[in-house]
């Protein structure tokens, strides 16, 4: 993927997703994936694709 933001970009927008109780941040990191990576699922791929190439070093 052409430029991919950088990986602690990443997780900021997942944990705005997840880990946060204000539905304003969680709806931002959602689109801020989606803008990123098209979709949620692809978001998804990419990060299981930066996780398991990181487990095989």
């Amino acid at each position: 993927m052409q430029n991919t933001p950088p990986e602690s970009l990443i997780r900021t927008w997942v944990w705005m997703m997840s880990e946060n109780n204000d539905p304003e941040l969680m709806n931002k990191g959602r689109k801020n994936l989606i803008n990123a990576f098209g979709s949620i699922q692809n978001a998804i791929k990419y990060i299981e694709q930066q996780v398991n190439s990181s487990d095989e070093k």
